[in-house]
């Protein structure tokens, strides 16, 4: 009997429970949640899907769609691959299947934070330029004031002295976000102890 494979001290418990909850990301629904004046556009967006409705209509595209919906496949086997890894890491195959999946979370993350604050840079110094220029000569003027990852402000577009309109944006990290942090920081930990478990082999997790 191989007593050191019935030991519970060869199940990568950190993996193994960053594995399980990889599988889960995609179906825990919208990590970042923008809303514009009462129901005239919200945007609800995660790695997996995105949903952008514009006063109660759905925008939708299907390139975008198969995107995400292979991003979200991609995180699920990640996330298989994480748990077999994680059962039985002394096996020559676990540290490649780790590898693999280990880091997506953390990435995912990243990512999000980058094209969000990128999309609100561009709404703030970019987009009032040019949606000024397609009205001039109206007396239109448009300040877009969007804040960089959560929080609310007010925009405003004027014209003329007489009509003014102002629409506040609320932004929100809802909580699959935090989950996913999470599952960032405990696949990290999970990579560090699955070392242990691999040191004799060849290569590096």
């Amino acid at each position: 009997m191989n007593s050191e494979m019935k030991s519970p001290r060869s199940v990568n418990f950190l993996g193994l429970i960053a594995g399980v909850l990889m599988i889960a990301l995609p179906f825990l629904g919208p990590w970042w949640i923008a809303k514009v004046g009462t129901g005239a556009i919200e945007i609800a967006l995660s790695p997996f899907d995105m949903s952008i409705s514009v006063l109660g209509q759905q925008i939708q595209s299907d390139i975008v769609a198969l995107f995400l919906l292979a991003e979200a496949i991609a995180m699920i086997i990640a996330g298989v691959f994480m748990v077999l890894a994680s059962v039985a890491p002394r096996s020559w195959w676990s540290k490649r299947l780790f590898r693999f999946g280990v880091m997506k979370p953390f990435w995912a993350v990243v990512i999000l934070i980058i094209l969000v604050v990128a999309g609100a840079f561009v709404v703030n110094n970019i987009l009032p330029s040019f949606l000024s220029n397609m009205v001039s000569g109206t007396g239109a003027s448009i300040q877009l004031e969007v804040p960089y990852l959560v929080g609310t402000a007010n925009s405003v577009i004027q014209a003329g002295s007489q009509i003014m309109i102002t629409a506040p944006i609320n932004l929100s990290l809802a909580m699959p976000f935090w989950v996913a942090v999470a599952v960032a920081v405990l696949g990290i930990a999970a990579r560090i102890n699955h070392r242990k478990y691999t040191k004799q082999t060849d290569g590096k997790v």
